[in-house]
């Protein structure tokens, strides 16, 4: 028994070492190790808001380690959001995310800091994100604190600044698999005023095989705080800026540059 639980202690730890997703929306503080690439495909499916919604997110990144405790994320962003049958908008950005490890997991906590930005033609996004974890012989605990600010340029009247805060846990169910649980409670400001929360739960998969690793996780709306213009509009879960459903699969298959 206590070989089992090392052994999946040893398995968490390497995992956050090589940097995989144990959770598709909440991130961990193990960096890509130094000299590593990891070419990732993220897909995200946001869906259902009381006006027509579906917005599908791709990213394509490339993760390099470039020190021991430092990593950085470079690639492109594309939304695809369909919000009637006759209407579509796409909006594209490149991206680039830098993430400092301060402390290791198997320390007293695990502690990280997010920086990342989105330059497009429409809009330009800035984030800056706390982690923390900590594993707990074969089960991993992570949390997320983070502030996001768009800048629009084409003006568009929408919401500008996200606040979110996360909690994940997750079990080695096997060398090669996790299963674990995300909640996420989401904030949204519009010209400093607030427009909501909503908050999110759901199940997460994540299986390391044949040098690749994938993370997939639903997420489902099930509370809300309205703000007061919007109480009493019909909607008794959702507020009108977020939306009910979320679908994350992110595939990466991580190689040595040197």
């Amino acid at each position: 028994m206590r070989a089992l639980a090392a052994s999946a202690a040893v398995l968490l730890l390497s995992a956050g070492a090589r940097a995989e997703r144990p959770f598709p929306f909440t991130w961990t503080s193990g960096t890509e190790a130094k000299g590593a690439a990891s070419p990732q495909l993220w897909l995200t499916l946001r869906s259902g808001r009381p006006t027509p919604f579906d917005q599908l997110e791709v990213r394509g990144w490339v993760g390099l380690g470039v020190a021991r405790n430092v990593d950085v994320h470079l690639g492109v962003d594309t939304d695809v959001t369909l919000r009637r049958r006759e209407e579509k908008q796409l909006d594209g950005r490149l991206s680039a995310l830098a993430r400092f490890r301060l402390l290791e997991a198997d320390q007293l906590v695990g502690l990280a800091l997010l920086a990342r930005v989105a330059v497009g033609v429409a809009s330009t996004q800035l984030e800056g994100r706390l982690v923390l974890d900590r594993v707990f012989g074969d089960v991993l605990l992570a949390v997320n604190s983070a502030f996001e600010r768009t800048i629009f340029w084409d003006r568009r009247d929408a919401i500008e600044t996200r606040l979110e805060h996360a909690f994940a846990l997750r079990l080695a169910v096997s060398a090669e698999v996790t299963a674990g649980l995300e909640l996420r409670a989401r904030q949204a400001l519009r010209a400093s005023e607030y427009q909501g929360t909503a908050v999110y739960v759901g199940p997460t998969l994540s299986v390391r095989v044949a040098g690749v690793w994938l993370s997939l996780g639903a997420v489902a709306q099930v509370a809300s705080h309205k703000a007061d213009g919007d109480r009493g509009n019909g909607q008794p879960i959702i507020f009108r800026d977020d939306e009910r459903f979320g679908l994350r699969l992110v595939v990466a298959a991580p190689t040595m540059t040197r």
